[in-house]
């Protein structure tokens, strides 16, 4: 039983709050300070997002600066705060698994 619920508590803690949005490609419209993910060369890397410079954008990456071509972005997504993942889901799950038990014992 200790580990059902140990179970169940860890994947309530494993949510994430945030989900990402599609954007432009259009590095202009990107916000200083802001999360990102960015594709390119078919790979999604998470930056945050800090200026535009002739025909490149700065961000860092794990702690690291980086500049990217913007000819090289395929795609970019905002991060955004999701309500949806953040309340709903988990409490979806757990009223789920209360029915289950209550079906279970009776």
């Amino acid at each position: 039983m200790k580990k059902i619920f140990l179970g169940i508590a860890l994947i309530i803690l494993c949510q994430s709050c945030f989900s990402y949005k599609a954007m432009d490609n259009d590095p202009t419209k990107m916000e200083t300070g802001k999360t990102y993910k960015i594709k390119q060369n078919h790979k999604y890397s998470k930056v945050v997002f800090h200026d535009v410079k002739d025909n490149t954008i700065l961000v860092s990456e794990d702690f690291e600066e980086k500049q990217i071509p913007i000819n090289d972005i395929t795609d970019i997504k905002k991060r955004k705060f999701s309500i949806v993942k953040t309340v709903a889901l988990p409490l979806s799950i757990i009223t789920g698994l209360v029915g289950l038990f209550a079906l279970s014992y009776n």
